[in-house]
């Protein structure tokens, strides 16, 4: 199966973390969730709703003992904080859920593209995704910000021993899993894509030609034929990893917008700090940013680019529209389709994902930003008057 081989080195870790099911064998006739990877993936999905559960309230009810910046953060600092946790732990165990409960449905997809594979190969395709240098891209990112944070938690804060491993786990399970989900995705994304560019170049050739031939029709009928079913593969797709893009995106603009506010917050601050404090703050702050950004924008692109070549077919087969009517009847079914619903990803319908959602973000975490500035300075404002009374 081409698509497995294409996906191989990112489907052991996916598989390994439970966000690939375990299949069995490597041929399409023959390829389906068997009881063993079924049952792994339960047992790895419960291991981690108890311990996030646990966790949840530990963190919820202790939050003082997890206060990193200690001598600095107010009342403010330390709900963002708290929040920004509890999301952490909801962000990777939704990830788990949901790609155990749509484990059935990822394998029936993977097997619905390596049937489409065998007329690719036939018909000459033999392009195959490398995202090995976005993946150690990602993952220096992810490793720059556990390393930033165990020095600041370990070293720099006063949190107690037990809080300090229970903070670095919920960290690296969420940087683990966003990691893992990205490369992922985008290792299945960009192979869908090239697949549906293979089309689409083989249908562009075939409106230069003579349309009146009969071979003509036929091939044009099997590559309309394709292209539907890719559509139907990518909506699939879509609906397997939406639950967990919708809780990963959510907890990243929450991330972005409370670190952001917490190194704002650092360098504004009345009280003195070291000027040692103040960089780790801040380090750690833009090192969470930057990782975040650069996993989100990997996502973003991915659908992006597929989203696109998706619905460039449309445009192509709109050129060959108007040079024989024995096409017409055919490709109006597919153009009324097409400018009806768009193809697009979706974080579970909320939104849309594409590459105008990081500049959406960024807006959005400009104006909270604001607000909670605003809420800064009303709280700092009540505790001179305190000082004063």
């Amino acid at each position: 199966m081409k698509i497995l081989q294409d996906i191989r080195a990112i489907a052991y870790p996916s598989q390994i973390f439970a966000l690939l099911p375990f299949y069995t064998r490597n041929d399409e006739d023959n390829f389906r969730l068997g009881k063993w990877g079924r049952w792994y993936g339960r047992l790895v999905a419960l291991i981690i709703l108890i311990s996030s559960l646990i966790f949840a309230e530990d963190v919820l009810f202790a939050s003082k003992e997890y206060r990193l910046v200690a001598r600095a953060q107010g009342d403010t600092e330390e709900i963002n904080r708290t929040i920004e946790t509890l999301l952490c732990i909801l962000s990777y165990t939704m990830m788990v859920l949901s790609s155990v409960q749509n484990s059935s449905r990822h394998c029936r997809t993977l097997q619905d593209i390596a049937k489409i594979d065998e007329f690719l190969v036939v018909s000459g395709f033999c392009e195959n995704y490398s995202c090995r240098k976005l993946g150690i891209l990602v993952t220096s990112a992810a490793f720059g910000v556990l390393s930033v944070a165990f020095y600041y938690i370990h070293y720099r804060s006063g949190i107690g021993s037990k809080k300090k491993i229970i903070l670095l786990l919920i960290y690296s399970l969420q940087l683990l899993y966003s990691t893992i989900l990205s490369i992922y995705l985008r290792s299945i994304l960009m192979a869908l894509s090239q697949r549906i560019a293979f089309l689409n170049q083989r249908l562009d050739s075939l409106g230069l030609q003579d349309n009146g031939n009969l071979d003509n029709w036929r091939e044009l009928c099997n590559l309309i034929e394709v292209l539907c079913k890719f559509r139907y593969i990518t909506e699939n797709m879509n609906s397997v990893a939406g639950v967990a893009l919708l809780f990963y995106f959510g907890f990243s603009f929450y991330t972005v917008t409370n670190q952001s506010y917490l190194a704002f917050a650092t360098l504004t601050a009345n009280i003195s700090s070291s000027k040692t404090d103040v960089a780790n703050t801040i380090g750690l702050s833009c090192a969470w940013v930057l990782a975040e950004t650069i996993t989100m924008a990997v996502i973003c692109d991915a659908c992006d680019c597929l989203a696109s070549e998706t619905n460039s077919t449309a445009q192509i087969l709109a050129r060959i529209y108007g040079k024989s009517k024995q096409f017409q009847n055919l490709i109006d079914k597919f153009l009324t389709k097409s400018i009806k619903q768009e193809l697009q990803f979706t974080a579970y319908g909320f939104f849309a994902i594409d590459n105008s959602t990081l500049f959406k973000i960024f807006s959005a975490v400009t104006t909270y930003l604001v607000i909670l500035i605003q809420f800064k300075q009303l709280e700092d404002s009540k505790v001179d008057e305190i000082n004063q009374t």
